[in-house]
């Protein structure tokens, strides 16, 4: 997401010492410094339980519950416009997309489904970079009645509880399109900032769309 000149070099980097002549320090001297963190250790998904949702593991009936409601171009192009490239007009998903989509998974990817009252209404994901001790954050709820009611705020706060809390995550981000002003007051009431703008960072049927980057740190969750 973002980019930037390193630091150090990948094998080794100088340093001048209390003697005046140079050192060479290996990336393992700076672990041993403190300068540098080990790895998180990725943990199994957990369930998450709030007050009127719980995040959950995939079930074969959440593709049903998925079924059921139609195509939505709204929810769909807050994910990205690549969908628009394979999509034929067509009101609903097949089950072969969404069991392709199912078994399509990243390392260091955690992906639960929203559940509210016994049926999925959507989705949430954090994919985490253990080197770096941050992840980026997906939600999306498909049931276009159920938006609006504040039930992505909860996914997002018991995501964001797990991550730094028990995770030990030091950064959670995500990009989010400009215009999808509800989602953006949902983000910023959970602790997130508005870091940058990704201008004209994709292409829709009616133009170049802005994508706001933001952000939220440990020491920003814990404070608030």
């Amino acid at each position: 997401m973002h980019t930037r000149e390193p630091l150090l070099s990948a094998s080794r980097a100088s340093a001048p010492s209390s003697c005046g002549r140079g050192s060479m320090l290996a990336w393992k001297d700076f672990r041993n410094l403190g300068l540098l963190l080990e790895p998180l250790t990725l943990l199994p998904q957990p369930t998450l339980e709030g007050e009127r949702i719980i995040l959950r593991g995939s079930r074969e009936s959440d593709i049903d519950d998925r079924l059921r409601h139609p195509i939505d171009p709204e929810e769909e192009d807050g994910y990205g416009s690549s969908w628009r490239r394979e999509w034929d007009g067509r009101r609903y998903h097949t089950r072969e997309d969404l069991m392709e989509d199912r078994g399509r998974r990243d390392s260091g990817a955690y992906r639960w489904a929203i559940e509210c009252d016994g049926h999925c209404i959507g989705s949430a994901g954090l994919v985490v970079d253990p080197d770096q001790h941050c992840a980026s954050y997906t939600v999306g709820v498909f049931v276009a009645a159920l938006r609006g009611r504040g039930l992505g705020r909860e996914a997002t706060r018991l995501v964001i509880a797990w991550g730094f809390g028990v995770l030990g995550l030091h950064r959670i981000q995500l990009e989010v399109l400009a215009t999808n002003g509800r989602a953006i007051s949902c983000y910023l009431a959970c602790g997130f900032r508005q870091e940058g703008v990704r201008r004209e960072a994709q292409l829709y049927p009616d133009g170049w769309k802005d994508f706001i980057v933001m952000g939220v740190l440990q020491s920003e969750y814990v404070s608030r």
